[in-house]
């Protein structure tokens, strides 16, 4: 306990350090980290999503200022999330006591902070800084609130489901982690076996189908039945080892699949040959609300069974 203590007051006065650096920058250098933090945004954007990249330029003047405000937001939010433990840890109060102050305390150092600006060169102080600041550490401190409450629901000891979840977010991101090359050798000889059964049973001469004409439908069916799984697997657990009602665990499971797809994405951008599409992001989606549907249709079922055979043996 001792040691969450030390660790919280730290981790806040570390954070607090970084903003008061931020803000001691001149107006100049400030503009600078900013405009090139959001050039590399606009140059990933377009990798993501296949644009022109010829007016990059005029999309890093559009974007500019969202940019600024998201990192204050984002640094406050860090800020709330340290502070918030730092008063739990140290002293009595908790739930919406610890927020609050939580929320007082960050308010306060934006207001000192953006008073400290006022000392920067080319630096401005702004009321709306303030308000987003101040937003982003009630946001931060409420999702760890929200964290710790969840985490005591939660019954952590080995589970099938856990375990299931745990293989087949493993499976995804081994595939994942191949390189262009070797996953489309995969996809091609399961491509080929595909189009070898189907002329077999369903085609013959000019009809045939090919590996190629299959690949991408496979690549894309993959993707579908991956997530269709970890939708199906994590819906179970949410149910079973969180204790979620049927259409709570629904979208948890729905929601966490989606994250986990945005993340597996974006992994495949450092992947050789490999590159993020938001495509196959809603294909994940709708495979992941597919399979956490299915067990729950299944789930509704087997209660309804279980609850007539209960009635039938009744004297």
């Amino acid at each position: 306990m001792k040691k969450i203590k030390v660790i919280s007051c730290l981790s806040t006065l570390v954070v607090m350090a970084l903003i008061f650096f931020f803000s001691s920058q001149t107006g100049e250098q400030s503009s600078d980290v900013s405009r090139s933090f959001t050039g590399e945004i606009i140059r990933f954007a377009v990798r993501l999503l296949h644009m022109d990249g010829g007016r990059e330029d005029a999309a890093v003047e559009a974007i500019h200022v969202f940019v600024r405000k998201t990192a204050h937001f984002s640094i406050y939010a860090a800020l709330g999330v340290c502070a918030v433990t730092a008063v739990i840890a140290n002293t009595s109060a908790r739930g919406m006591r610890a927020w609050l102050i939580t929320v007082g305390f960050c308010m306060l150092y934006a207001v000192s902070d953006e008073i400290h600006q006022l000392f920067s060169d080319g630096r401005t102080c702004r009321l709306l800084d303030v308000f987003i600041d101040t937003c982003g550490a009630a946001f931060g401190s409420a999702c760890l609130l929200a964290a710790v409450k969840l985490k005591r629901r939660i019954n952590y000891g080995f589970d099938r489901w856990i375990a299931a979840t745990a293989i087949v977010m493993f499976v995804i991101f081994a595939f994942s982690s191949q390189t262009r090359e070797s996953s489309d050798e995969l996809s091609q000889a399961a491509a080929g076996w595909l189009a070898q059964i189907y002329n077999h049973v369903f085609a013959g001469g000019d009809t045939a189908v090919t590996a190629a004409e299959l690949n991408h439908y496979v690549r894309k069916a993959a993707h579908f039945t991956l997530y269709c799984a970890l939708g199906c697997v994590s819906s179970a657990m949410m149910v079973k080892k969180s204790g979620y009602k049927l259409h709570n665990a629904w979208l948890a499971a729905v929601a966490a699949a989606s994250v986990y797809a945005a993340g597996d994405e974006l992994h495949q951008g450092f992947v050789a040959g490999r590159g993020p599409l938001v495509s196959d992001v809603c294909l994940d989606m709708c495979g992941a609300v597919t399979g956490s549907a299915a067990y729950v249709i299944f789930h509704m079922l087997a209660a309804e069974i279980k609850d007539r055979r209960r009635i039938s043996r009744r004297p």
